[in-house]
Parts: C-alpha cells; structure tokens; sequence
C-alpha cells in the first residue's frame, strides 16, 4: 500500500515561498489583466475545487470513479493530501516560463523547454528540499506537478492532427509518475477534474478520460468512467 503523509505546515511552506509572493502578483492568464485575479487565486482556485473533488458523494461517475482507489490499492485521503499539495504548486512556475529558451532538465539533466511544469517543478524540489518525504511519494508529487497539463497539449495535437496518443506514451507517462501501472494517470486524471477554474470549454478532459479508458484502462480490465460536464461543474 502506497504510504501518505500529513502535510501539516507544508502547504504553509509553499504559501511562504518566494515562489508564492511572485504569483501573488501576476495576473492569472486565464482572465484578463484588468480582472484583479492573480495566479495565487486560481491555485487557491484548484486546491478547493481538489477538496471538494475528494467529498463528492459516492455515487454515479464518483462511485465508479473512486472504486478504483482499491484496484491502485490507494487511500483515499492519502491522495487528496498530495493532490491539494499539487494544486498549490501546478502553475506556480507562469511568472518564470520560457518556452525558448532550454535548460538541462533538474532530475534528469537532459535538455527541457522552460515551460511553466518544469519551472514548477523546479520550485517544488527547492521548497520540499528539506521536507521529510516518502522517494515514491515526493516524485508522484513532483512528476504530477510537472506533467498536470500533459493532457491538454495532447489533445490540442490531436485537434490539429486526429492522431492519439499511442498506449505506449500513456504507459510512458503513467510510469514517469509513478512505477505502478496506470496510478500515475489517475493521479493526472483526478486532477484535471479540479483545474477547471477560467476554463471555459471542457472538451480535453472528457478527450483525456475517454482516450486513456479506450487505449489504456480498458485493455487491462479496469473501468475508467467518463465524466459529463455535469459531473465536472
């Protein structure tokens, strides 16, 4: 059973950061600059929407959706805690993002875009440096950090292309996150559930939900259910 932790005065830690009081003042890109939102509004934004994904009434999509906790052999709060963890830190990057410019990536040291989930990943690894953590843990963390919107570059290929990703890329994505099969993209697939705020248009998740339940889930027995709008709202 994957461990968890209590993140007493972590969340604390990131809302203290110098990562944070740039935030503070940047204006969230998913409104315009004369809205008054900052990005430290929509990461507040998301870690509630990640509260409330987690007390949805069991029930429908949720039932179908949560059953699979015991399938990843997962706790349920265990999950929310590291997810609201990652709703802090998702975007936090934005105000250094530099999609020209390539830097040796910080686990790996291979050459990466400076997009803003590496950049957020970057400001994870330096605020949790000394944070006692779980090695499985503190990458799932990590890697959902820098992969939560994956999903949406995908599916704007795929809107451009028609091509799908192939099961090998999810599997390679799953794995990057976390080495059990498929708990890395439920990590991700829960997740977009709660990054909806300034999102007008929801066509990529129910895409992400329904191309990794084809490709991915189905071929090994498990029944990932697809949300309506409905259910994401």
């Amino acid at each position: 059973m994957i461990k968890g932790f209590f993140p007493n005065g972590v969340e604390q830690r990131i809302r203290d950061s110098a990562w944070w009081q740039k935030a503070a003042i940047t204006p969230d890109n998913h409104y315009n600059n004369q809205s008054g939102i900052m990005l430290t509004d929509h990461l507040e934004a998301v870690h509630a929407n990640v509260s409330a994904l987690f007390q949805k009434p069991e029930s429908g999509f949720y039932k179908e959706l949560f059953k699979m906790l015991s399938d990843f052999n997962l706790e349920k709060n265990n999950v929310a805690d590291e997810l609201k963890i990652v709703a802090l830190l998702h975007d936090i990057g934005k105000p250094a993002e530099d999609k020209s410019l390539v830097i040796a990536h910080p686990l790996t040291g291979k050459p990466a875009h400076k997009r803003h989930g590496l950049v957020a990943l970057m400001a994870a690894m330096e605020i949790f440096s000394e944070v006692p953590m779980d090695d499985h843990q503190r990458m799932r963390i990590y890697r959902t950090v820098e992969l939560h919107d994956i999903s949406y570059g995908l599916f704007r290929e795929f809107s451009i292309t028609g091509d799908e990703p192939a099961e090998d890329k999810w599997h390679y994505i799953s794995h990057k996150i976390d080495p059990n099969t498929g708990i890395g993209l439920y990590y991700l697939l829960l997740f977009k559930l709660a990054d909806t705020h300034g999102h007008l248009h929801l066509n990529d998740v129910t895409w992400f939900y329904e191309t990794v339940a084809a490709q991915y889930f189905q071929p090994r027995g498990w029944n990932l259910p697809i949300p309506t709008e409905e259910d994401i709202r």
